[in-house]
Formats: C-alpha cells, structure tokens, sequence
C-alpha cells in the first residue's frame, strides 16, 4: 500500500469505529507527517554519500548561510538552526573529527566555544543545500505559483497558530 491509501484506510476506519469524533485534523496532520517522513528519507539517503546527517547538514547550514567568517556559539546554533541543544555536542564532535567545520574558545566566555565552518564543510553545505532544494522542489513540482503561495500560507498560518515557542528541532 502507498501511504496516501493508508491514510485513507485509517481515518475511514475511523470514521467508521467512532463517528462521534471529528478525525479532519488528524487525517491532515497523518498527510503532512508523511510528507515530513518521505522528504526527510529522499535527503537522508543523498546527503549519507557525503557522510552526514540531515541534522548534521542543519549545523552546517546554520553556519554556511551566517557567512563566511561568522563564528557562532553552540546556543546560538541550536536555536536558530532549530536543533535541540541536547543533541548538538554529539553533531560538532562527528562535525569537527569530519573537518567539516573549527571549534575555539569564546574570549567573552571561557565555558562556551565559537564554531566556524571549514572551507570542506562549505562544500558539503553547498551542496547539501542544492540536493535539498532540488528534492523538494520535486516533490511539489505537481502545484501551480498560485496552489504553492496559498499552501505556505496556510502553513505559516497552522505554525503561528500551535505556538512558534515550541521546539521543532531534529
């Protein structure tokens, strides 16, 4: 089965079990989670032949788009790239043994450390960013300009509505 047939068969199936409950959200979030999971395997896959991670390519794209000469604390890292901090310290360990990217201590806080990408970890992130950029726009190459601006409102809109706040980090 595919996964827009299982999806199908699970909210009919619930429909069907308890008619009392309204299964809409769950039947949209079900399509947006498949959505997620297939992108994020289609990146995966292409991105393992450059010996990372997606949530290591979100490090490294944090930095590469700061510019070239940014150097970013872990905290600062973690928050913008949404990744959360708990698993960040194992990421610029592999980061740093790969080269991919420089680690110093931070002169206005001896406890923290400044991380800068490395001309190699450029490379992967550039990259990284255009195997990304063209697996997505695949995947919604059956959407018109128009279905495309209003798709992204009405993501914008669910994002703002369940509370920016929340972590959404990998």
């Amino acid at each position: 089965m595919r996964a827009h047939e299982i999806i199908d068969d699970t909210v009919a199936t619930w429909r069907d079990a308890r008619p009392d409950i309204d299964v809409s959200g769950m039947d949209l979030m079900l399509r947006m989670t498949s959505v997620v999971r297939i992108s994020a395997a289609r990146i995966h896959e292409q991105l393992s032949d450059f010996g990372i991670t997606l949530s290591e390519f979100d490090v490294l794209a944090t930095l590469r788009r700061s510019g070239t000469k940014a150097e970013l604390t872990p905290s600062y890292i973690a928050e913008v790239g949404m990744v959360k901090p708990s698993g960040l310290s194992h990421r610029l360990a592999r980061l740093e043994r790969a080269g991919f990217i420089s680690r110093s201590i931070d002169p206005d806080d001896r406890r923290s450390a400044l991380i800068r990408i490395t001309a190699a970890g450029r490379q992967i992130a550039d990259r990284g960013i255009e195997i990304i950029a063209d697996a997505h726009n695949q995947m919604i190459s059956g959407m018109n300009a128009t279905d495309r601006r209003t798709f992204s409102r009405l993501l914008t809109t669910l994002v703002q509505d369940i509370g920016a706040e929340v972590e959404v980090g990998t």
